[in-house]
């Protein structure tokens, strides 16, 4: 199985020891880092069987993956903030309720983070962009940053002094976590599979929460972080979909339907 995997350290916990638990049942898994947008151009030409897709590229292909849930109820795996993301950050030069005509910055790794924000622009801020175009401080009047490269940049940017979360943001907006993205399977994959995939990946996050500090320490120096400051930030996300992050996604995905119309965009 192609698996797709997320390099960010939000996604370790899910692979630390999945690699080693597939070998222990003699199955071949072979995993692909690729970013969030990249994922989701691999799970729309069907080019993995499973992984943690952004969670807008989850409905254009409900046809041919579907959520990663064992017969038993199982799984149903996510990336989900409870509160705050910690990296999925806004930075702007301006308040963001002053952001009407801005031309704003996009990463070129997001699929859903950008989506998000589109939807706080229009129906929490009440402002529409002139324009969306790449990360360049100097030509931007704002700019959005997610994961690990947010991560790096957490503790401002010189010009930008208004510094949004937009998990935070969300929360505070409509009570509820916001779910970036879900594990999917393609529908081709035998049960089987699927059963031990799920149960691979719980040994996984639980094996590496006993010895979280040494799973994240290669991580430490690139992004500035201490051990404990990155388990921190681990337990700001949930990974398993409760009631509450269906009920987000469901309220999400209407408001990004409406909010994509008003962009001229296809509604999905």
């Amino acid at each position: 199985m192609k698996i797709g995997r997320i390099p960010y350290l939000n996604s370790v916990l899910f692979y630390h020891g999945l690699a080693r638990a597939a070998g222990r049942d003699g199955v071949a898994m072979e995993f692909e880092n690729l970013l969030p947008r990249n994922l989701s151009a691999a799970a729309v030409e069907s080019a993995v069987a499973a992984g943690p897709v952004p969670l807008v590229t989850t409905w254009d292909i409900a046809d041919r993956y579907e959520p990663l849930v064992s017969a038993d109820g199982a799984g149903d795996f996510c990336i989900a903030t409870v509160t705050k993301a910690h990296s999925i950050l806004l930075f702007s030069s301006r308040p963001f309720d002053c952001l009407d005509g801005a031309t704003v910055g996009v990463t070129r790794e997001t699929s859903t983070s950008v989506r998000l924000m589109k939807v706080l622009f229009e129906e929490h801020w009440g402002v529409h962009p002139a324009g969306f175009a790449g990360v360049n401080p100097e030509q931007n009047d704002a700019f959005l940053l997610i994961g690990d490269e947010a991560l790096v940049h957490r503790n401002g940017v010189a010009g930008f002094g208004h510094v949004a979360d937009l998990g935070e943001v969300w929360s505070s907006w409509t009570s509820l976590p916001f779910v970036f993205a879900r594990w999917v399977v393609h529908r081709d994959v035998p049960s089987a599979r699927r059963e031990q995939l799920v149960r691979w990946i719980d040994e996984s996050i639980a094996e590496a929460w006993s010895s979280v500090e040494s799973v994240v320490a290669g991580y430490g120096a690139r992004l500035r972080m201490t051990p404990a400051q990155m388990r921190e930030y681990l337990e700001a996300f949930h990974f398993r979909m409760t009631p509450l992050e269906y009920e987000s996604v469901a309220r999400f995905r209407e408001l990004d339907r409406a909010v994509r119309i008003t962009y001229g965009q296809t509604a999905a």
